[in-house]
Order: structure tokens, then C-alpha cells, then sequence
């Protein structure tokens, strides 16, 4: 799993608040990876959310928590079968951050590591925080850098760290009639696609391609 930059990009210049929802930490069954994470938002067209985290209990106590959140990140633990009565005998660590057009300015586009919440909040969720940098995570963003070794997610010392998304597979597409069309919007929303779509005539395309869609 990775930091999709783009389409937090894409949600807050729509619905100007975005909450992103990640799963920064598990202990034993849980319905997702680390990493997984889920975009939540309200506003006068109502609420939505784009992603998941799984756990359908999990998931929408994550949402509703969301849409009421105040301060800029918090984390939170939730026990997945004493709390919220689902099969999975595990738990994990929420991180939930609320993101606008001036908090995108301070991501990197990279790898993405910050701080993510104040010391007694982490202490209530059981991991420790910090404002200053671990050794390890230093070490981890080195090697990214000099040698493109991209971290997997994780929470280290209060920080959580993402390599952000970028695409993996070229993908090029010939055609912009009908069937080209339907591939496009079935092959757009999947993540690490870079998708070239090419027509002899620039007018076949749609009016509002898909996003991500060159």
C-alpha cells in the first residue's frame, strides 16, 4: 500500500476538508494491511468517502468519527472483536488526519513522513510519539532517497511513514469509441496504472476524461 497524493489532491479541491483514514498499526486478524486507507468528507452535498480500510463495523465508526473530527490528526485503537463485535480477533491503530489546500503544501512526494499526533494522545493509543525524528525512519527515508528503496508503511516512534503512489504498469490504450471508453473508466480508478489513451482524432475523446488518464 502507498500514499495516494493524487486523489487526496483531487478530494480536497472538491470538498475543500478531506479526512484520510489509515490503518497505521495491527495486532493479530485484522480485515486490512497497514497502509489501507480511506478518504472521508462532509459538506452541503452531504457525506461521502472514497476507499476502504474493510471491516464493515470498523469502517463505519471510522467514517462517522471522521466527519465530527476537530484537530488536524489523531490516532485511536480499536480492539475489533470486544469493541465493535466482528470476527477478527485482532486489533488496530487508526491514524486519522484532516487535511486542506495549506496542509497538501507540507507532503512531500516521495515518501511521506510526519509526526502524526501529540504525545497524550499517542500514549492513550499506546504508541509513542515524538516531534524529533527516530534514527531508524531517518535511515529508512535515506535509502529511499539514494537508493530508491521505498518503505513499506508503518508507525515508528510516533511517526507514520508512506512511500507515495506513483504508477508501476504503463498502460496504452488505442481507440476513444465506445470500447475504448468503457476501458478507460474500468481501468482509471485501479491503482499504480499509468494510462496513455491515443485517437487519431482529438475530438472522439470524451469532454471529461478520466482522471489520471493521458
Amino acid at each position: 500500500m502507498s500514499f495516494d497524493r493524487a486523489a487526496l489532491v483531487a478530494a480536497v479541491a472538491a470538498r475543500g476538508r478531506v479526512t484520510r483514514v489509515v490503518i497505521a498499526d495491527l495486532r493479530g486478524s485484522s480485515p486490512r494491511e497497514v497502509g489501507a486507507a480511506m478518504l472521508v468528507w462532509d459538506g452541503p452535498n452531504g457525506p461521502g468517502q472514497s476507499g476502504t480500510i474493510g471491516g464493515g463495523a470498523l469502517e463505519f465508526a471510522a467514517a462517522q468519527a471522521a466527519r465530527t473530527q476537530q484537530v488536524d490528526s489523531q490516532l485511536s485503537r480499536h480492539a475489533l472483536g470486544p469493541d465493535l463485535g466482528q470476527c477478527c480477533g485482532g486489533s488496530v491503530v487508526l491514524l486519522s488526519e484532516l487535511y486542506d489546500a495549506a496542509r497538501l503544501q507540507t507532503l512531500g512526494h516521495d515518501v511521506i513522513a510526519r509526526p502524526v499526533v501529540a504525545a497524550e494522545v499517542g500514549a492513550a493509543a499506546g504508541v509513542a510519539t515524538g516531534a524529533e525524528m527516530p534514527l531508524r525512519l531517518r535511515r529508512l527515508t535515506d535509502l529511499a532517497r539514494a537508493r530508491g528503496e521505498r518503505p513499506e508503511p508503518q508507525l515508528i516512534d510516533g511517526w507514520m511513514v508512506e512511500p507515495v503512489s506513483r504508477p508501476t504498469r504503463q498502460i496504452w490504450l488505442w481507440g476513444a469509441g465506445h470500447v475504448g471508453r468503457a476501458i478507460a473508466q474500468v481501468l482509471a480508478p485501479l491503482p499504480d496504472l499509468a494510462i496513455t489513451w491515443v485517437d487519431t482524432a482529438p475530438d472522439r475523446f470524451p469532454t471529461d476524461p478520466p482522471a489520471g488518464v493521458t
